[in-house]
């Protein structure tokens, strides 16, 4: 009883000093403003959008902006020092448009809060869109748009298998998964994202080692 009156008045606290989650979608339209990026309204039957869930969040569409078992883990870890993961995409999305508010302990909590409340106000597309076109892909591009056209020429809908994993696997760590100054480190990644949409049932296996071998075919 004492820690739920507690995690009551600790949320309670966070949307009342945080930032304002109805302020989400005009902080990403500025972030797309100020990289000259495009929004998109991305489905999630789309190859990116299924490739993003699959690698980021799996239970993105029955969780309520938070994975508790995940959460219990990362707090374990920002105890001893280590990072357990345990962001949900709309966990992420928070740090994405409000970094400064979302760092630190407070920032943690802040993050939290935001995300429960993104899942009472937007729909899964809606907040999936909204990450998508925060993003940063690498090479200056920000935005699904952008990085779709900017490394394949093609739109986010028009995306094969391969190229979709391959930036599905960028959003993480777009220096270290470069596909053009490091192809070996980006070919495993996107490899890794295709036996996730295995996982998920998204792609048969043989499908997937298939274009495990395929070239990266990034510009």
């Amino acid at each position: 009883m004492t820690l739920a009156v507690a995690g009551v008045g600790l949320f309670g606290a966070s949307v009342a000093t945080g930032p304002n989650v109805e302020a989400l979608p005009a902080t990403v339209t500025a972030i797309d403003a100020a990289h000259n990026a495009r929004p998109v309204s991305v489905s999630p039957s789309d190859r990116v959008a299924r490739a993003v869930v699959a690698v980021e969040d799996g239970s993105f569409y029955s969780h309520d902006g938070i994975d508790t078992l995940a959460l219990l883990r990362a707090a374990a870890g920002f105890v001893t020092g280590s990072d357990s993961g345990g962001s949900t995409i709309e966990v992420q999305l928070a740090h994405l448009a409000f970094p400064g508010p979302t760092s630190g302990f407070w920032g943690r909590v802040h993050r939290v809060t935001l995300a429960l409340q993104m899942d009472t106000r937007f729909t899964k597309p809606a907040i999936l869109s909204m990450y998508l076109d925060a993003a940063y892909f690498g090479h200056g591009h920000y935005g699904i748009v952008a990085a779709s056209r900017g490394y394949f020429g093609v739109t986010p809908s028009q995306l094969s298998w391969s190229q979709a994993a391959l930036l599905a696997g960028l959003v993480q760590a777009p220096s270290s998964y470069d596909p053009i100054e490091h192809p070996a480190a980006a070919t495993a990644r996107r490899g890794y994202v295709l036996q996730r949409l295995v996982a998920v049932g998204a792609l048969t296996q043989a499908a997937a080692d298939a274009l495990a071998h395929s070239p990266l075919g990034a510009a």
